[in-house]
């Protein structure tokens, strides 16, 4: 058989079993984005909370002072960038939320929404979807 007969039936047979692979992948596809939503949702939510409590512990007076008073007054820079360090998980965490919906949009205007949340919460400047 020649080079040219192998190659013709095996594009043949990818095209004919094409469509069943399509509609399998269609068929999955909801599932597997739920569980991405699903999961991206806990993650925002889990960074949110170590983000909470974090900001309540460094927000406490005693804190600051037991610091001081064992590091010495350059406490205060290290509980500053811990300061900081959770603001950034606090907006990881509302991203993960963002990207959370976004993944579970069941409809246009639900994407529209999940995507101007994120340019919202990114700081991004553009065109309004709204």
């Amino acid at each position: 058989m020649s080079f040219f007969k192998k190659i013709g039936r095996s594009i043949g047979s990818a095209f004919k079993n094409a469509p069943s692979v399509i509609s399998s992948i269609f068929r999955k596809a909801p599932g597997v984005i739920n569980q991405i939503s699903g999961g991206l949702g806990k993650v925002g939510d889990v960074l949110g909370s170590v983000a909470d409590i974090g900001g309540k512990v460094l927000s406490n007076p005693l804190v600051d002072l037991g610091a001081s008073a064992i590091f010495g007054p350059e406490a205060g820079l290290g509980l500053a960038a811990a300061g900081k360090g959770l603001g950034y998980l606090k907006k990881g965490s509302q991203l993960a939320k963002g990207a959370s919906n976004l993944a579970g949009a069941r409809n246009v205007s639900d994407a529209i929404g999940g995507i101007q949340k994120l340019k919202d919460v990114a700081g991004i400047a553009g065109p309004s979807f709204a």
